[in-house]
């Protein structure tokens, strides 16, 4: 019996470090293979401080899970600024030097490790000593729990929707106001700081840390366990960590077969179930959002408000055609560029580009392929830094700010191939770009998540019906609880739009708006921007379509090769012999 208790209780240890990963690979998708490592700094620490300065327990365990949680920080702050792959490769770099470390210093016991001193006690706990795997069970148990309570509660909020947002498209979401980089930071640090619990709970289990304990190996295997039981689902993680943990088990005490040969055989099954898992299933035994119990399950794929107002009809914006609607009278200028320039090597994009946006006016952007018309797009809202020239909104200078710093300051986009996060839903893409409520903290804060539960509570449910607002005004609150990757492309351009209107900022800027949307959607579009300028936006587009610009434009600029070069109505543009033999007459 005392076996199986030891296999369970390791199977709660790796559990944390498999949970603690999912919060990092499958909501903020940020691939780490150092997660061992990161549990071994936990694990020397107390083992260190253990034999060395006489610390018991709790002090071991809080100075193992500080000090990975630390290291985790500092290298995360360099780290998370790298792509993808280079963020792999600096993992197991970060693994191997650790590793290299523990092994070569001898105050740390070189190859064969540190023995502890004397056995845990949870002393002011009772219960003495933990001599036998019966007694760790439930202390464990009260570790993985907390564990799985605080990265769900990090995952399932408004906090952990941005890392979902992180991981599908970052660039959408600092373009939605999220500065992606603290998030990366902070997420980062809290599962480093779990997986050093972890390491810690190893080292006073098995009494002994070495090198071997935590090699690269062991990251690998936690990797993988994470990925067998299902990226984005944290119950997921405890069962792909119970499978893998107790194949060899099985083999050996109920199949019956040598330790050498079970050990064996496990690779080629562990082998081959991965195959199949990545052909068949490559989502994991348990994909995102599916949870063991059917009405959670349910409830996670239509919430109870969105199917309440699944049958609400769109908010009735009027039934007059764009041309017919008279746009309010403009009060100066909102946006002022000046001298605008960005060059890409040898490529001038952008050259000396002045322009001014109306308030409560839509201007549009034309020109020929090529002219740079996205690249300005790119450069008003930070995504380029501008080589020289100044952006000013309401005064206020953009220029060197982040597209996210851009986006709090009041200007926001859509992007001409869309950009939603196709694995959340239409709600979620257009809560997502709801920022400023209760008192600023949008329910993203984690100070409100743990200590004032009721407000972000409040501010969840602010959200969500703020959102279910922008839905119903684009006429897709019937879809609201669907996959934006399961939309129409037309029904993706509305959604698009009711996340930039979510956004609540003052100057909208939209590529191609109407491209590839059939006239159905196009007419749609058209009532949803002049809704928008009547409610005292400022709007500029991108657009080709010469119905589009004629239907919406108070004032059209003409660029060629990364400089406006026309300015006027749309009539005027297109009288100009010159302009329509550049870009008109071939339209």
């Amino acid at each position: 019996m005392d076996y199986w208790i030891d296999i369970f209780n390791v199977v709660l240890i790796f559990s944390i470090f498999t949970i603690s990963l999912n919060l990092l690979i499958g909501y903020a998708g940020q691939v780490s293979v150092a997660h061992a490592a990161f549990g071994a700094i936990g694990g020397y620490a107390a083992a260190y401080l253990q034999a060395n300065a006489g610390f018991s327990f709790w002090p071991g365990l809080a100075a193992g899970t500080f000090g990975a949680g630390l290291i985790g920080l500092l290298m995360s702050l360099p780290a998370l600024r790298l792509r993808p792959e280079y963020l792999v490769l600096l993992t197991i770099a970060v693994s191997a030097i650790v590793l290299a470390i523990v092994g070569a210093v001898a105050e740390l016991g070189g190859a064969y490790g540190i023995t502890a001193s004397r056995p845990a006690d949870l002393w002011p706990i009772p219960g003495g000593p933990l001599l036998f795997p019966i007694q760790w069970t439930l202390p464990l148990i009260g570790f993985a729990a907390p564990t799985f309570f605080v990265c769900w509660r990090m995952g399932q909020s408004a906090w952990g929707r941005v890392l979902r947002g992180i991981r599908d498209d970052e660039v959408a979401t600092r373009a939605l106001g999220h500065n992606v980089y603290i998030f990366k930071v902070i997420v980062f640090s809290v599962t480093s700081a779990f997986a050093g619990l972890a390491g810690v709970l190893l080292f006073f289990y098995n009494q002994i840390v070495s090198p071997s304990v935590y090699g690269l190996d062991v990251s690998l295997k936690i990797f993988a366990m994470t990925i067998f039981g299902g990226l984005g689902n944290f119950v997921g993680s405890i069962l792909g960590t119970a499978v893998v943990q107790l194949l060899q088990p099985i083999l050996e005490n109920v199949v019956k077969l040598e330790p050498g040969n079970a050990f064996l055989i496990q690779l080629v099954i562990y082998g081959i179930g991965l195959a199949i898992l990545v052909r068949v299933r490559p989502q994991g035994l348990l994909p995102e959002g599916v949870s063991l119990l059917p009405a959670r399950a349910a409830e996670r794929v239509a919430p109870p408000s969105v199917r309440s107002a699944a049958a609400t009809k769109a908010v009735n914006i009027g039934t007059s055609r764009p041309s017919q609607l008279q746009p309010p009278t403009g009060a100066g200028p909102i946006l002022e560029v000046r001298g605008l320039s960005k060059q890409f090597g040898g490529i001038v994009a952008c050259r000396d580009l002045s322009l001014d946006l109306e308030t409560g006016k839509i201007a549009a952007l034309v020109g020929p392929n090529g002219a740079g018309k996205t690249t300005v797009f790119n450069l008003l809202t930070g995504a380029f830094g501008a080589d020289s020239g100044s952006i000013k909104l309401n005064g206020e200078e953009l220029c060197g700010l982040g597209p996210d710093a851009v986006a709090r300051k009041g200007m926001a986009r859509t992007f001409q191939d869309v950009r939603l996060f196709a694995r959340m839903s239409a709600l979620e893409n257009v809560m997502l770009a709801m920022r400023g409520i209760e008192g600023g903290s949008g329910g993203e804060k984690l100070s409100d998540l743990f200590l004032h539960p009721r407000r972000a509570a409040r501010a969840e449910r602010s959200e969500r019906d703020g959102a279910m607002e922008h839905l119903r005004l684009v006429g897709l609150a019937d879809v609201a609880g669907t996959a934006a990757g399961a939309l129409s492309y037309g029904q993706q351009k509305l959604v698009s739009f009711a996340r930039l209107m979510a956004t609540d900022a003052d100057v909208l800027l939209l590529d191609e708006p109407a491209s590839g949307v059939d006239a159905r959607w196009v007419d749609k579009l058209l009532e949803l921007v002049v809704y928008a300028r009547d409610r005292g936006k400022t709007i500029c587009i991108v657009e080709h379509s010469l119905h589009v610009v004629e239907q919406l434009a108070d004032t059209v600029f003409f660029m060629e090769l990364g400089h406006i070069t026309a300015k006027g109505t749309i009539r005027e543009l297109t009288s100009d012999p010159r302009l329509a033999e550049v870009y008109f007459g071939t339209v």
